[in-house]
C-alpha cells in the first residue's frame, strides 16, 4: 500500500513539474513575440523650472532608452501596454520622468525643481 501511495505521489509531482516546465516555455515564447503599441521614436519638450528637448525611443520590448536635450544624458526605463511609464530616470542625474504616453504627456522632477513634459510619436 505504502508503494503505491508513493508511486502515486512520485506521478502527481512529475506531471506537475511537466505542466510548470511547459508554462514557462510558453510565456517565455509570448514575451518574445510581444511588441509594445508604444514602440518607436518619441521627441518633445519639458518645462518648469527647466526647458529643454526630450527624446525617448521605445523598444519592441516597450523598454525606454532616451536623453535629453544637448546634455546627452542617458534615460532608461519601461512602458506598459496600457502607456503608463515605469518612472524614467537618468543614470547620471536626479531628474525622473512620471506619466503616461497615451496621454503624451506627464510630470517630471530633479531634487527640488519640477514641471510638465509632452511627447509626439514619430
Amino acid at each position: 500500500m505504502k508503494i503505491k501511495i508513493t508511486l502515486t505521489l512520485a506521478l502527481l509531482l512529475a506531471f506537475t513539474s511537466c505542466d510548470q516546465i511547459s508554462d514557462n516555455y510558453w510565456e517565455k515564447k509570448e514575451q518574445e513575440n510581444h511588441t509594445s503599441p508604444f514602440m518607436g521614436k518619441w521627441v518633445g519638450t519639458y518645462s518648469g523650472a527647466q526647458v529643454g528637448t526630450l527624446t525617448i525611443e521605445i523598444s519592441k520590448s516597450g523598454n525606454i532608452t532616451g536623453s535629453l536635450g544637448r546634455t546627452e544624458v542617458d534615460l532608461a526605463s519601461y512602458v506598459y501596454d496600457d502607456g503608463t511609464l515605469q518612472p524614467v530616470m537618468s543614470n547620471t542625474l536626479s531628474f525622473t520622468l512620471y506619466g503616461n504616453l497615451k496621454d503624451k504627456k506627464g510630470t517630471w522632477k530633479d531634487k527640488d525643481q519640477q514641471g510638465t513634459w509632452t511627447l509626439t510619436k514619430q
